[in-house]
């Protein structure tokens, strides 16, 4: 029989209302990464959501939630990372659902836990989710972009105190007062204004004392080291159009090299080209054998204290062992791994390679190739250029020839790892620079808010940092975040200055991202916890209900009754 008119419309009110819920939150935590002065929603962006599983984490359904969740994390994934539509449909998608439904299992997870572990959902959420970020930066499907203490990229002078804690700070800051304002508004509900002035208190001294505590660290820096200048090139090529034609390539970099010359002088300390400035592979055992590395000795013979940090292609020729992902060269019958690199060349000395290995799942790298070889060789293909880059690495940062000055290279999506951009941080004076291309995205959010990881970058290692795209935007940026000089979006440009070599290394460099460690390590205890009590729970229920058993019950049920 089917369900009476009076029931199925209450049905449908609720679905309606779960499903506003859900899509609400989706809306609330998607909205900081689309139009950044808006990140002060994601403080208030969880509560509907928690009030979804308040309401039906005991529906006879166990994968409710689980299906609310999805549609509102995929909500958030479209708002937040619409834009690689600009790039590659099929893997824009691919992403957002993956990221949505990894997202909705650890949700329906921290709710599942509370259940059977019987515990306030703060305290898995917490610790789970942070534990969830803090894989999510470095499996093969890495995607930390979405991560909650992201949304306050946008703001550094609140969050001078990430030297300390690096985002993830911003991220247990942006759980512990959406549940305040969670409590705070279920108290009023239930008991009225008065009980829940004292939640509103602490929901306030949770909002102002970081933002104080971020204020004086702020007011209380001060410059320091000693200064260089830095000079740098933005060619404004069009990754779809004109930086990979071949044709034009030798051309790109002549031009390159006379916008260079026209800002370099004796007093030119550094030289910055973007990301995959020479797109022509350079052997890295025989560099002098390309061209393109010839003419840049060239026109560093010019300037002899000059020291060059630009983007390359360049590859190593693999030995007997050829390791996953490695290409292979038709015309000459060798493999050998490809990578993208940041080359650094000081004046006498040998070159240096930094090789990019945080790589963008699907389009730099195939997930779990080293696992399924085969998988490298349908890697996206990006604007023309295509096919799986190793993530091999033997430099961490660039020295000066006297090893007096380091430098932190970071390479475009490399800049949304923090923890991992920290622990490479050298301990002698120096800066970092961070070279990219951001022209895949064209004009949409995507660029901007990889531009609000830079200064966040800075803070966590407190140097100062250079940043140089291809299309924009470049950037002088000081040790708080702060921007010294930058260029505008689009444009064939240079920009030319001043930055200070800073020494030592913050505690979050020194000790990494300790949250997320922590955070992950109880969170897997709580989860297998959680399913141990269930299983438990799972047998002993079977037993109960075996004939035996319920006939015994039954008949001790008689004799009671008599």
């Amino acid at each position: 029989m089917g369900k009476d008119p009076i029931t199925r419309k209450r049905m449908d009110l609720n679905t309606r209302r779960n499903l506003l819920l859900s899509l609400t939150s989706g809306l609330l935590l998607g909205l900081p990464w689309s139009v950044s002065p808006l990140f002060f929603l994601i403080f208030i962006a969880w509560v509907p959501l928690l009030l979804l599983e308040e309401t039906i984490r005991d529906h006879p359904n166990n994968y409710t939630l689980f299906n609310y969740a999805f549609a509102s994390f995929l909500l958030w994934n479209i708002l937040g990372t619409w834009w690689i539509l600009q790039a590659q449909w099929l893997g824009a998608i691919l992403i957002m659902l993956a990221n949505s439904l990894v997202q909705a299992l650890v949700f329906w997870s921290i709710s599942r836990v509370r259940t059977s572990l019987n515990i306030p959902l703060l305290f898995p959420f917490l610790i789970i989710w942070m534990g969830y970020e803090y894989f999510h930066g470095f499996w093969d499907l890495a995607w930390p972009w979405l991560n909650l203490g992201n949304a306050l990229a946008t703001a550094p002078k609140l969050i001078q105190w990430v030297e300390y804690t690096g985002l993830r700070g911003g991220t247990l800051w942006i759980i512990l007062t959406n549940f305040a304002i969670f409590k705070m508004a279920e108290i009023y509900r239930k008991r009225g204004l008065k009980p829940s002035v004292p939640m509103g208190v602490v929901t306030v001294l949770l909002v102002i004392i970081p933002v104080l505590i971020s204020y004086q660290i702020f007011d209380n820096f001060r410059e320091e080291g000693e200064t260089v200048t830095v000079a740098l090139v933005q060619p404004n090529l069009d990754p779809y159009t004109e930086k990979f034609v071949q044709e034009r390539q030798a051309r790109h970099l002549e031009e390159f090299f006379r916008t260079a010359d026209s800002i370099c002088d004796e007093e030119t300390d550094y030289l910055f080209g973007p990301e995959t400035l020479i797109v022509q592979q350079i052997d890295e055992r025989n560099p002098i054998a390309s061209p393109y590395y010839r003419q840049l000795l060239d026109f560093q013979a010019k300037y002899p204290k000059l020291t060059c940090l630009i983007g390359i292609h360049s590859y190593q020729k693999a030995g007997e062992d050829v390791p996953p992902g490695s290409r292979f060269n038709q015309k000459e019958g060798f493999f050998y791994e490809a990578f993208n690199t940041a080359l650094f060349l000081s004046p006498g000395s040998a070159p240096q390679f930094y090789h990019k290995t945080k790589l963008v799942p699907l389009f730099e790298r195939m997930p779990f190739v080293q696992y399924l070889g085969f998988l490298g060789k349908y890697a996206l293909e990006l604007g023309g250029y295509n096919g799986t880059y190793s993530l091999r690495q033997e430099a961490r940062a660039f020295m000066s020839p006297d090893s007096s000055v380091g430098i932190l290279p970071i390479v475009c999506f490399e800049s949304a790892f923090g923890s991992y951009c920290a622990r490479n941080l050298p301990e002698a004076k120096g800066f970092i620079c961070m070279i990219t291309n951001d022209g895949w995205w064209k004009n949409t959010p995507g660029y901007r808010y990889h531009y609000n990881f830079s200064p966040v970058r800075a803070i966590e290692c407190r140097r100062d940092l250079v940043r140089v795209a291809n299309t924009g935007i470049s950037a002088l940026i000081d040790a708080r975040g702060m921007v010294i000089a930058s260029t505008p979006w689009w444009k064939k440009t240079t920009l030319k200055g001043q930055i200070h070599l800073r020494q030592g290394r913050t505690f979050f460099a020194r000790h990494g991202d300790y949250l997320g460690r922590i955070s992950m390590f109880f969170g897997i205890f709580l989860i297998v916890c959680g399913e141990v009590v269930n299983l438990v729970r799972k047998r002993q229920s079977g037993k109960d209900e075996r004939p035996g058993k319920r006939s015994l019950l039954h008949r001790m049920k008689n004799k009671l009754q008599l």
